[in-house]
Formats: C-alpha cells, structure tokens, sequence
C-alpha cells in the first residue's frame, strides 16, 4: 500500500514540471511582448541607436551614413586595396532626401575617385586630406540641393 502512495506522489511531483513550464514560457513572452512593444512605442527604443540630432549653429552636422566600400587601389606593381567607411556631414535638412536618391550616384562616384589612388599616395602625410578634399569637391558637384561641409572616415584600411 505504501508503494502505491509514493508512486501516486511520484507520478505527481513529475506532472508539475510541465505546468511550470509552460507557466515559464508564457511569462516570458509576455515580457518579450512587453519590452518589444515599448521599444516600437517609445521616443527611445531599448534596441535601436538614437536617431541623428540636428544640426545645430555650433557645428554639429546631419550625417548620412556610414557607407562601406571596398575597392582595388590603383597600384601597377602590386594588387593592393583600400577598406573605408565614408560618413557625409551636412547641414541642410532638405538635402537628406536627395542623398537618399542619389545614394546609387554617390556609391558609384566614391568607388570611382577611391580606384585613382595609390597605396603610396595615400601614405603621404596629406594623402588622406587629399583624398578628403577631391572626394568632397567631387560629391558637391553632383548635388543639387545643398552641400555637404565634411567628410568622415569611419573606417581606413589599406592592404
């Protein structure tokens, strides 16, 4: 008779494990719905980065980007590359939407200004002014709307 009982007990503590279980899982997706929807919900987001701020008169710049390029440099004796992330800064709000509509131009033309350069070229202490400076004068010349004050590299690799 005992043994009956304590199979009884047995079967009883094992049939509990599903229940909190299954109490667990739905717990936390209540919280995973909880905090999903606070983020798409609130002005600041759990997961996401902040939007860009304004540009303002102490010299903070809308960004546009990071873009990333890989290209070929133009070395003859050797096979050399350059790895960049390219930022734009600007200040007129109203030129967000033509960078957005000319970003396949603006791919196009950096990659076609980044191909010129040499390793060596860009190893010179102003190489990298230089290469700032054209790719500049070279984006604002197929703007329409505004110009762009600066550009960043957020990433500068050459191999």
């Amino acid at each position: 008779m005992a043994a009956q009982e304590k199979k009884a007990n047995d079967g009883k503590r094992s049939s509990s494990w599903p229940k909190i279980l299954a109490v667990s899982a739905v717990l936390l997706a209540a919280l995973v719905l909880c905090l999903g929807s606070y983020n798409l919900g609130s002005g600041h987001p759990f997961f996401t980065f902040p939007p860009a701020r304004a540009a303002r008169e102490d010299g903070y710049y809308e960004l546009f980007g990071p873009e990333g390029f890989t290209v070929n440099l133009n070395d003859s004796s050797q096979r050399r590359y350059l790895k960049a992330g390219v930022v734009l800064a600007y200040r007129e709000k109203k030129l967000l939407a033509e960078l957005e509509q000319r970003q396949a131009q603006l791919r196009d033309l950096t990659i076609t200004v980044l191909r010129r350069w040499r390793a060596h070229d860009l190893a010179q202490e102003d190489g990298l002014a230089a290469l700032r400076t054209e790719l500049l004068t070279a984006v604002n010349e197929v703007l329409t709307r505004g110009e762009v004050k600066e550009i960043f590299f957020t990433e500068f690799l050459v191999q």
